[in-house]
């Protein structure tokens, strides 16, 4: 219900604010699914793990209308959050106790992060999941059985041709090995998710390997730096106090994992000493990382919520000690702090509504008729009103795009506005603007817009949308020639 919340509104689920990347990932699987293939027809800057999961959602596209498939699509989003919210809970259930596994489905529910990410299409719900799923086969009560090896490494390599961080799961796998298990055994877990990664990458790899290799492997690697570059703010984000509760819980349970790491083993020590290692690789991935968001900490919430789960069993067993009554106390507080005041900002977070965008959509099917070429440099903004990305080239991720045509001269940036500025960003820009008789521009495409490039724009085309004065985001028409 935090997640859905936000789509019970008059306006319906697309008059809650889209996401640049939401967008693009949506329209990329229906691009898919209408014969463009991603790295050959189009850029895109991620393994195609998401565009083949989000593919249903994107297959209502072929008898509805775009808007409409997006809007029950983010319902499944919201689901998907909720399977791992329950996942997320199984294992520290069967590792802890019903406490443990109440208070880490909780924590996870109401991880704010995660809350707004699984309200769309993007990578982290899909990744959370199937991270999720791997350790819940994984981490058994007994030495996993064949099939379940083979589930695991099916799952985590599905993780990583989705986002390739979701191969820090199978290196901690790799690290803990939970059940003291042979090198054989971890090794044959590696093989399968390499054979999974291969199955689910190879095909649209094998059709433009140059381009994927550019997109996936060159752009991430080269890209300029991006987001928050202040490592000390980054931990701030990490350890936000909007989920402080959660925060105490989790490095109480990081704490008593590090401590027993070395001892000998137990029925839940497996576990702990598992997320353990996977929420440092984490961690240290984000600081590491020459980009950051904090939606980033969504895929966090994975390992961070089990913790959580870790450590409010550890205070109720240390609290058993002084009664009954301060028992249920400390797992009362335990329940509270992993559930606010993350579940609050989750609900101020629902209520949440995008009403330029709601105007915009209106008027692109009233006013601009359905064969003319709209450009977007959001594709959510075109996805609201039913448009897919048009043109003999589609440009899916006009960002990703411009970075990747501003690096191919071979040139390094050290920040994205010195790459956007780049002749070479500008001028394939202009090609594309002039590709299309309407253009969404909005603040994104001012912003990407050099100062010499928004008076060829406007020399070019006329605002149309919102008429006189009015804010919101613009729609322009190319003069007549």
């Amino acid at each position: 219900m935090l997640r859905a919340l936000a789509f019970i509104h008059p306006t319906g689920p697309l008059g809650y604010p889209m996401d640049y990347d939401e967008g693009v990932y949506f329209s990329a699987a229906s691009l898919l699914l209408r014969g463009d293939l991603p790295y050959r027809d189009f850029i895109f800057v991620h393994p195609p793990g998401s565009l083949l999961l989000w593919a249903p959602g994107a297959a209502l596209t072929l008898g509805f209308d775009a808007a409409t498939a997006y809007g029950v699509t983010r319902f499944a989003a919201a689901a998907v959050g909720a399977l791992c919210a329950f996942l997320a809970g199984r294992i520290a259930w069967r590792a802890w106790g019903p406490l443990a596994g109440c208070v880490a489905a909780l924590a996870y529910a109401a991880y704010p992060e995660a809350i707004i990410v699984e309200r769309g299409t993007f990578l982290e719900p899909l990744l959370n999941v199937l991270c999720l799923g791997f350790a819940n086969l994984w981490l058994t009560s007994d030495t996993p059985s064949r099939a379940r090896r083979i589930g695991a490494g099916v799952l985590i390599g599905f993780a990583v041709s989705v986002k390739l961080p979701g191969g820090l799961w199978l290196v901690a796998a790799l690290l803990a090995r939970p059940w003291k298990e042979s090198w054989r055994d971890v090794l044959t877990l590696a093989l399968i998710a390499f054979a999974t990664f291969v199955v689910v990458v190879g095909p649209l790899a094998a059709r433009a390997p140059s381009e994927f290799f550019r997109d996936v492997i060159s752009f991430q690697a080269l890209r300029p730096p991006h987001g928050e570059a202040d490592r000390l703010l980054r931990l701030r984000d990490i350890f936000h106090e909007r989920r402080l509760g959660e925060v105490v819980l989790a490095l109480v349970g990081l704490g008593v994992a590090c401590a027993h790491a070395f001892r000998a083993s137990s029925p839940g020590r497996p576990a702990a000493r598992f997320f353990a290692t996977t929420f440092v690789l984490t961690v240290a991935m984000f600081l590491a990382s020459v980009t950051y968001w904090d939606q980033y900490n969504a895929h966090l919430a994975a390992s961070e919520a089990v913790l959580a789960g870790l450590g409010a069993s550890v205070l109720h067993a240390f609290s058993l000690r002084w009664g009954r009554v301060a028992s249920r106390a400390v797992a009362g507080l335990a329940l509270v702090a992993a559930t606010l005041p993350g579940a609050w900002h989750g609900f101020q977070s629902s209520r949440s509504q995008a009403p330029d965008v709601v105007a915009l959509a209106r008027y692109l099917r009233t006013d601009v008729p359905a064969n003319a070429c709209l450009f977007s440099f959001e594709p959510a903004w075109a996805l609201a009103a039913g448009r897919l990305p048009m043109g003999a080239t589609p440009v899916v991720d006009v960002y990703a795009t411009m970075i990747q045509d501003a690096m191919s001269t071979g040139d390094r940036f050290d920040d994205l506005d010195e790459a956007f500025a780049a002749p070479e960003a500008q001028q394939a820009l202009r090609v594309m603007l002039e590709s299309c008789r309407f253009v969404v521009l909005g603040l994104r495409g001012t912003w990407q817009l050099t100062p010499e490039s928004r008076p060829w724009f406007k020399q070019r085309f006329v605002r149309r949308f919102p008429t006189g004065d009015a804010s919101g985001v613009d729609v322009w028409e190319r003069r007549a020639q």
